[in-house]
Protein backbone atom coordinates (compact mmCIF):
# COMPACT_ATOMS: atom_id res chain seq x y z
CA UNK A 1 0.00 0.00 0.00
CA UNK A 2 1.08 3.53 -0.69
CA UNK A 3 2.54 5.22 2.40
CA UNK A 4 3.23 8.88 3.12
CA UNK A 5 6.81 8.86 4.34
CA UNK A 6 8.85 11.79 3.10
CA UNK A 7 9.13 13.88 -0.02
CA UNK A 8 10.00 11.88 -3.12
CA UNK A 9 9.52 8.61 -1.19
CA UNK A 10 6.35 6.69 -1.98
CA UNK A 11 3.95 6.14 0.77
CA UNK A 12 1.34 8.01 0.40
CA UNK A 13 -14.10 24.16 0.04
CA UNK A 14 -14.47 27.30 1.33
CA UNK A 15 -16.85 27.49 4.30
CA UNK A 16 -20.52 26.92 3.51
CA UNK A 17 -22.03 29.77 5.46
CA UNK A 18 -25.24 29.08 7.32
CA UNK A 19 -24.97 25.28 7.36
CA UNK A 20 -25.42 23.09 10.41
CA UNK A 21 -22.32 22.20 12.39
CA UNK A 22 -21.04 18.78 13.34
CA UNK A 23 -21.15 18.62 17.12
CA UNK A 24 -19.41 16.48 19.67
CA UNK A 25 -20.62 14.02 22.28
CA UNK A 26 -20.43 15.99 25.50
CA UNK A 27 -17.62 14.93 27.81
CA UNK A 28 -16.26 12.41 25.27
CA UNK A 29 -15.32 15.20 22.89
CA UNK A 30 -11.78 16.47 23.55
CA UNK A 31 -12.44 19.53 21.37
CA UNK A 32 -15.45 20.78 23.32
CA UNK A 33 -15.25 24.45 24.34
CA UNK A 34 -11.98 25.20 22.57
CA UNK A 35 -10.84 28.78 22.99
CA UNK A 36 -9.89 30.90 20.00
CA UNK A 37 -6.52 29.86 18.59
CA UNK A 38 -6.41 26.53 20.45
CA UNK A 39 -5.97 23.23 18.62
CA UNK A 40 -6.93 19.67 19.47
CA UNK A 41 -7.26 16.23 17.85
CA UNK A 42 -10.79 16.26 16.43
CA UNK A 43 -10.69 12.91 14.60
CA UNK A 44 -8.42 9.95 15.08
CA UNK A 45 -6.06 8.54 17.67
CA UNK A 46 -3.06 10.75 17.03
CA UNK A 47 -0.14 8.82 15.66
CA UNK A 48 -2.10 5.53 15.66
CA UNK A 49 -2.73 4.70 12.02
CA UNK A 50 -5.21 1.95 11.23
CA UNK A 51 -8.84 0.91 11.01
CA UNK A 52 -11.00 -0.15 13.95
CA UNK A 53 -14.40 -0.21 12.31
CA UNK A 54 -17.47 2.01 12.25
CA UNK A 55 -19.90 3.27 14.86
CA UNK A 56 -17.32 4.75 17.23
CA UNK A 57 -17.05 8.42 18.13
CA UNK A 58 -14.59 10.31 15.95
CA UNK A 59 -12.25 10.73 18.94
CA UNK A 60 -12.05 6.91 19.23
CA UNK A 61 -11.82 6.08 15.51
CA UNK A 62 -8.54 5.05 13.88
CA UNK A 63 -7.94 6.45 10.41
CA UNK A 64 -5.10 6.26 7.91
CA UNK A 65 -3.61 9.43 6.42
CA UNK A 66 -6.73 11.58 5.87
CA UNK A 67 -6.53 13.99 2.94
CA UNK A 68 -9.70 16.11 2.83
CA UNK A 69 -12.80 17.07 4.83
CA UNK A 70 -16.12 18.38 3.52
CA UNK A 71 -18.94 19.82 5.64
CA UNK A 72 -22.38 18.99 4.25
CA UNK A 73 -25.70 20.87 4.54
CA UNK A 74 -27.24 18.06 6.64
CA UNK A 75 -24.68 18.52 9.43
CA UNK A 76 -22.48 15.56 8.51
CA UNK A 77 -18.82 15.88 7.62
CA UNK A 78 -17.27 13.65 4.96
CA UNK A 79 -13.57 12.82 4.73
CA UNK A 80 -11.20 10.81 2.60
CA UNK A 81 -9.55 8.06 4.66
CA UNK A 82 -6.78 7.82 2.09
CA UNK A 83 -4.80 4.76 3.07
CA UNK A 84 -7.85 2.86 4.28
CA UNK A 85 -9.24 3.32 0.74
CA UNK A 86 -12.48 4.74 2.13
CA UNK A 87 -14.74 7.75 2.05
CA UNK A 88 -16.38 8.10 5.45
CA UNK A 89 -18.80 10.48 7.12
CA UNK A 90 -19.13 11.81 10.63
CA UNK A 91 -22.66 12.18 11.96
CA UNK A 92 -23.77 15.13 14.08
CA UNK A 93 -23.42 12.96 17.19
CA UNK A 94 -19.77 12.32 16.29
CA UNK A 95 -20.08 8.69 15.16
CA UNK A 96 -18.18 7.61 12.06
CA UNK A 97 -19.63 5.61 9.15
CA UNK A 98 -17.87 4.27 6.05
CA UNK A 99 -19.81 5.24 2.92
CA UNK A 100 -17.70 4.14 -0.04
CA UNK A 101 -14.87 1.69 -0.47
CA UNK A 102 -13.20 -1.29 1.14
CA UNK A 103 -10.07 -1.58 3.26
CA UNK A 104 -8.88 -4.30 0.86
CA UNK A 105 -9.12 -2.85 -2.67
CA UNK A 106 -8.55 -4.56 -5.99
CA UNK A 107 -5.93 -2.64 -7.95
CA UNK A 108 -6.70 -0.32 -9.66
CA UNK A 109 -9.80 -0.33 -7.49
CA UNK A 110 -12.61 0.50 -9.89
CA UNK A 111 -15.45 -1.67 -8.68
CA UNK A 112 -16.60 -5.06 -7.45
CA UNK A 113 -14.54 -6.93 -10.04
CA UNK A 114 -11.76 -4.45 -10.66
CA UNK A 115 -13.64 -2.82 -13.55
CA UNK A 116 -15.97 0.13 -13.94
CA UNK A 117 -19.41 -1.00 -12.73
CA UNK A 118 -22.04 -0.33 -15.42
CA UNK A 119 -24.56 2.18 -14.17
CA UNK A 120 -22.71 2.73 -10.90
CA UNK A 121 -22.63 0.73 -7.70
CA UNK A 122 -23.54 0.98 -4.04
CA UNK A 123 -20.78 2.50 -1.96
CA UNK A 124 -20.11 -0.73 -0.12
CA UNK A 125 -19.43 -2.54 -3.39
CA UNK A 126 -17.01 0.04 -4.70
CA UNK A 127 -13.30 -0.58 -4.28
CA UNK A 128 -11.55 2.77 -4.15
CA UNK A 129 -7.83 3.24 -4.49
CA UNK A 130 -6.55 6.27 -2.55
CA UNK A 131 -9.26 8.95 -2.84
CA UNK A 132 -7.89 12.44 -2.25
CA UNK A 133 -10.42 15.30 -2.44
CA UNK A 134 -14.15 15.97 -2.07
CA UNK A 135 -16.33 18.81 -3.41
CA UNK A 136 -19.99 19.66 -2.88
CA UNK A 137 -21.79 19.93 -6.21
CA UNK A 138 -24.68 22.32 -6.94
CA UNK A 139 -27.13 19.40 -6.95
CA UNK A 140 -26.07 18.36 -3.45
CA UNK A 141 -24.04 15.32 -4.48
CA UNK A 142 -20.43 14.76 -3.45
CA UNK A 143 -17.79 14.89 -6.19
CA UNK A 144 -14.85 12.59 -5.48
CA UNK A 145 -11.38 13.09 -6.89
CA UNK A 146 -10.39 9.43 -7.06
CA UNK A 147 -6.63 9.89 -7.41
CA UNK A 148 -5.37 6.36 -7.93
CA UNK A 149 -8.50 5.37 -9.86
CA UNK A 150 -7.79 8.18 -12.37
CA UNK A 151 -11.46 9.16 -12.22
CA UNK A 152 -14.06 11.64 -11.04
CA UNK A 153 -16.95 10.01 -9.17
CA UNK A 154 -20.18 11.24 -7.63
CA UNK A 155 -21.85 9.99 -4.45
CA UNK A 156 -25.52 10.39 -3.68
CA UNK A 157 -25.27 11.43 0.00
CA UNK A 158 -28.72 10.01 0.79
CA UNK A 159 -28.12 6.53 -0.61
CA UNK A 160 -24.35 6.20 -0.92
CA UNK A 161 -24.72 5.19 -4.57
CA UNK A 162 -21.62 5.92 -6.68
CA UNK A 163 -21.42 6.82 -10.36
CA UNK A 164 -18.46 7.49 -12.65
CA UNK A 165 -18.41 11.02 -14.05
CA UNK A 166 -15.40 10.50 -16.29
CA UNK A 167 -12.02 8.87 -16.55
CA UNK A 168 -11.39 5.62 -18.37
CA UNK A 169 -8.10 4.69 -16.72
CA UNK A 170 -4.57 6.11 -16.56
CA UNK A 171 -3.63 8.16 -19.62
CA UNK A 172 -4.14 11.47 -21.35
CA UNK A 173 -6.90 12.22 -23.80
CA UNK A 174 -10.29 13.65 -24.55
CA UNK A 175 -9.58 17.34 -25.00
CA UNK A 176 -12.28 18.99 -27.08
CA UNK A 177 -14.70 16.11 -26.44
CA UNK A 178 -17.30 15.29 -23.83
CA UNK A 179 -15.44 14.33 -20.67
CA UNK A 180 -17.93 11.55 -19.90
CA UNK A 181 -17.08 9.86 -23.20
CA UNK A 182 -13.39 10.47 -23.70
CA UNK A 183 -11.50 12.01 -20.76
CA UNK A 184 -8.38 10.25 -19.50
CA UNK A 185 -6.40 11.39 -16.47
CA UNK A 186 -3.26 10.22 -14.74
CA UNK A 187 -3.65 10.63 -10.98
CA UNK A 188 -5.81 13.73 -10.86
CA UNK A 189 -5.37 15.14 -7.37
CA UNK A 190 -7.61 18.16 -6.77
CA UNK A 191 -10.43 20.17 -8.32
CA UNK A 192 -12.38 23.40 -7.88
CA UNK A 193 -15.53 24.99 -9.30
CA UNK A 194 -15.71 28.57 -10.54
CA UNK A 195 -18.75 30.77 -10.03
CA UNK A 196 -20.31 29.60 -13.31
CA UNK A 197 -20.00 25.90 -12.56
CA UNK A 198 -16.92 25.09 -14.67
CA UNK A 199 -14.68 22.49 -13.02
CA UNK A 200 -10.87 22.86 -12.96
CA UNK A 201 -8.72 19.80 -12.28
CA UNK A 202 -5.09 19.18 -11.32
CA UNK A 203 -4.12 16.33 -13.65
CA UNK A 204 -1.00 15.48 -11.69
CA UNK A 205 1.09 13.11 -13.81
CA UNK A 206 -0.04 14.77 -17.03
CA UNK A 207 1.34 18.07 -15.61
CA UNK A 208 -1.73 19.97 -16.75
CA UNK A 209 -4.69 21.93 -15.41
CA UNK A 210 -7.83 20.88 -17.23
CA UNK A 211 -11.35 22.28 -17.35
CA UNK A 212 -14.70 20.60 -17.77
CA UNK A 213 -17.13 23.30 -18.82
CA UNK A 214 -20.85 23.41 -18.08
CA UNK A 215 -21.52 21.65 -21.39
CA UNK A 216 -19.35 18.74 -20.26
CA UNK A 217 -16.46 19.39 -22.66
CA UNK A 218 -12.92 18.93 -21.36
CA UNK A 219 -9.92 21.05 -22.41
CA UNK A 220 -6.43 21.80 -21.15
CA UNK A 221 -6.08 25.40 -19.94
CA UNK A 222 -2.59 25.29 -18.40
CA UNK A 223 0.53 23.22 -18.76
CA UNK A 224 2.28 21.85 -21.84
CA UNK A 225 2.52 18.37 -20.35
CA UNK A 226 6.19 18.50 -19.41
CA UNK A 227 7.75 18.56 -15.95
CA UNK A 228 9.36 21.92 -15.23
CA UNK A 229 9.09 25.38 -13.75
CA UNK A 230 8.90 27.71 -16.74
CA UNK A 231 6.21 29.99 -18.03
CA UNK A 232 5.64 32.67 -15.40
CA UNK A 233 4.52 35.95 -16.95
CA UNK A 234 3.24 34.23 -20.10
CA UNK A 235 0.30 32.14 -21.30
CA UNK A 236 -0.59 29.40 -18.84
CA UNK A 237 -1.05 26.94 -21.68
CA UNK A 238 2.71 27.17 -22.38
CA UNK A 239 3.84 26.80 -18.77
CA UNK A 240 5.27 23.77 -17.01
CA UNK A 241 4.30 22.34 -13.64
CA UNK A 242 6.28 20.26 -11.15
CA UNK A 243 3.93 17.69 -9.68
CA UNK A 244 5.33 14.36 -8.48
CA UNK A 245 5.97 11.73 -11.12
CA UNK A 246 6.80 8.03 -10.95
CA UNK A 247 5.15 4.66 -10.58
CA UNK A 248 3.66 5.48 -7.18
CA UNK A 249 4.25 9.12 -6.22
CA UNK A 250 2.76 11.19 -3.41
CA UNK A 251 -0.45 13.05 -4.27
CA UNK A 252 0.70 16.43 -5.53
CA UNK A 253 -0.82 19.79 -6.45
CA UNK A 254 -3.77 21.83 -5.22
CA UNK A 255 -6.16 24.27 -6.87
CA UNK A 256 -8.67 26.90 -5.76
CA UNK A 257 -10.84 29.36 -7.69
CA UNK A 258 -11.43 32.80 -6.23
CA UNK A 259 -12.52 36.06 -7.88
CA UNK A 260 -11.67 35.06 -11.44
CA UNK A 261 -8.31 33.53 -10.57
CA UNK A 262 -6.99 30.01 -10.09
CA UNK A 263 -4.52 29.62 -7.25
CA UNK A 264 -2.34 26.55 -7.75
CA UNK A 265 0.18 24.84 -5.51
CA UNK A 266 3.13 23.75 -7.63
CA UNK A 267 4.28 21.21 -5.09
CA UNK A 268 7.68 20.04 -6.26
CA UNK A 269 8.64 23.57 -7.36
CA UNK A 270 7.94 24.88 -3.82
CA UNK A 271 5.77 27.75 -5.04
CA UNK A 272 2.17 28.87 -5.37
CA UNK A 273 1.10 30.22 -8.76
CA UNK A 274 -1.93 32.11 -9.99
CA UNK A 275 -3.73 32.13 -13.34
CA UNK A 276 -5.84 35.11 -14.38
CA UNK A 277 -8.76 33.45 -16.15
CA UNK A 278 -9.50 36.60 -18.15
CA UNK A 279 -6.03 36.98 -19.66
CA UNK A 280 -4.82 33.37 -19.38
CA UNK A 281 -1.53 34.59 -17.88
CA UNK A 282 0.23 32.60 -15.15
CA UNK A 283 2.52 34.08 -12.49
CA UNK A 284 4.27 33.09 -9.31
CA UNK A 285 2.22 34.12 -6.28
CA UNK A 286 4.24 32.83 -3.31
CA UNK A 287 7.60 31.21 -2.75
CA UNK A 288 10.99 31.88 -4.30
CA UNK A 289 11.35 28.40 -5.77
CA UNK A 290 13.95 27.45 -3.18
CA UNK A 291 12.97 24.78 -0.65
CA UNK A 292 12.80 26.15 2.88
CA UNK A 293 10.78 27.67 5.69
CA UNK A 294 11.19 31.41 5.94
CA UNK A 295 9.54 34.75 5.27
CA UNK A 296 6.75 35.00 7.85
CA UNK A 297 5.68 38.61 8.32
CA UNK A 298 6.94 39.63 4.90
CA UNK A 299 5.95 39.35 1.23
CA UNK A 300 4.87 35.86 0.23
CA UNK A 301 6.90 36.19 -2.97
CA UNK A 302 10.07 36.39 -0.86
CA UNK A 303 9.17 33.47 1.43
CA UNK A 304 10.40 29.91 1.05
CA UNK A 305 7.96 26.98 1.04
CA UNK A 306 8.36 23.22 1.11
CA UNK A 307 5.98 21.08 -0.97
CA UNK A 308 2.74 23.12 -0.65
CA UNK A 309 -0.54 21.35 -1.34
CA UNK A 310 -4.18 22.04 -0.43
CA UNK A 311 -5.54 25.60 -0.68
CA UNK A 312 -8.63 27.14 0.92
CA UNK A 313 -10.09 30.61 1.30
CA UNK A 314 -10.50 31.46 4.97
CA UNK A 315 -13.40 33.31 6.59
CA UNK A 316 -11.09 36.32 6.92
CA UNK A 317 -10.56 36.41 3.14
CA UNK A 318 -6.96 35.17 3.36
CA UNK A 319 -5.58 32.29 1.31
CA UNK A 320 -4.64 29.33 3.53
CA UNK A 321 -2.49 26.42 2.39
CA UNK A 322 -0.87 23.26 3.68
CA UNK A 323 2.90 23.79 3.57
CA UNK A 324 3.26 20.04 3.78
CA UNK A 325 6.94 19.33 4.17
CA UNK A 326 7.36 22.22 6.58
CA UNK A 327 4.59 20.54 8.65
CA UNK A 328 2.68 23.82 9.00
CA UNK A 329 -0.37 25.61 7.66
CA UNK A 330 0.29 29.14 6.41
CA UNK A 331 -1.91 32.00 5.23
CA UNK A 332 -1.44 34.90 2.81
CA UNK A 333 -3.33 38.17 3.00
CA UNK A 334 -4.60 38.67 -0.55
CA UNK A 335 -4.49 42.47 -0.24
CA UNK A 336 -1.05 42.97 1.32
CA UNK A 337 0.63 39.76 0.13
CA UNK A 338 2.04 39.14 3.63
CA UNK A 339 2.50 35.51 4.69
CA UNK A 340 2.24 34.02 8.18
CA UNK A 341 2.15 30.62 9.89
CA UNK A 342 -1.17 29.78 11.56
CA UNK A 343 -0.73 26.13 12.64
CA UNK A 344 2.38 24.12 13.42
CA UNK A 345 5.86 24.78 14.72
CA UNK A 346 7.86 23.60 11.72
CA UNK A 347 9.03 20.62 13.76
CA UNK A 348 7.83 17.22 12.61
CA UNK A 349 6.04 15.37 15.39
CA UNK A 350 2.99 14.94 17.59
CA UNK A 351 2.38 16.30 21.10
CA UNK A 352 1.11 14.41 24.12
CA UNK A 353 -0.78 17.47 25.37
CA UNK A 354 -4.14 18.40 23.95
CA UNK A 355 -5.51 21.92 23.52
CA UNK A 356 -2.25 23.67 22.78
CA UNK A 357 -2.14 26.92 20.86
CA UNK A 358 -2.23 26.17 17.14
CA UNK A 359 1.23 27.68 16.61
CA UNK A 360 2.59 25.42 19.38
CA UNK A 361 1.04 22.23 17.97
CA UNK A 362 3.34 19.94 16.04
CA UNK A 363 2.10 18.35 12.80
CA UNK A 364 3.48 15.64 10.54
CA UNK A 365 3.14 16.40 6.83
CA UNK A 366 -0.41 17.82 6.59
CA UNK A 367 -1.89 17.27 3.13
CA UNK A 368 -5.24 19.06 3.45
CA UNK A 369 -7.16 21.83 5.18
CA UNK A 370 -10.83 22.78 5.48
CA UNK A 371 -13.12 25.27 7.23
CA UNK A 372 -16.46 24.55 8.87
CA UNK A 373 -19.46 26.91 8.55
CA UNK A 374 -18.42 28.79 11.68
CA UNK A 375 -14.93 29.44 10.35
CA UNK A 376 -13.01 26.92 12.45
CA UNK A 377 -9.97 25.50 10.66
CA UNK A 378 -9.37 21.76 10.26
CA UNK A 379 -5.98 20.32 9.34
CA UNK A 380 -5.57 16.88 7.79
CA UNK A 381 -2.48 15.95 9.82
CA UNK A 382 -1.89 13.12 7.40
CA UNK A 383 1.16 11.31 8.72
CA UNK A 384 -0.17 11.56 12.27
CA UNK A 385 -3.40 9.95 10.96
CA UNK A 386 -5.70 12.51 12.54
CA UNK A 387 -7.63 15.70 11.83
CA UNK A 388 -6.81 18.70 14.02
CA UNK A 389 -9.38 21.37 14.80
CA UNK A 390 -8.31 24.98 15.37
CA UNK A 391 -10.93 27.23 16.97
CA UNK A 392 -11.58 30.51 15.22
Amino acid sequence: MNRLISRNVIGVAPALLGLALVTGCGDSDPCEDLESGEACTWLGLKGEEGFNGDGLHRSETRVSQPQDLLFMPDGTAWFTDFNNFLIRRIHPDGTVESMVGSVDPIFPGDGPFGGVPPGGADGGEWLLNHPTNLLLQPDGSVLVVAWHNHKLLTINPDTGFVNVVCGGGAGFGGDGELAADAALFKQLNDATFDDDGNLYIVDQQNERVRRIDTAGVITTIAGDGTLGTGGDGGPAIDAQFSWAQGSNPNPSGGILHHAGRLYISDTEADVLRVIDLTTGIIDRFAGTGAEGFSGDGGPALEATLNAPRDLELGPDGDLYFADTDNSVVRAINLESGVIRTVVGTGELGVDEDERLLATETRLRRPFGISFDPEGNLYVMDSLNSRIVKVAR
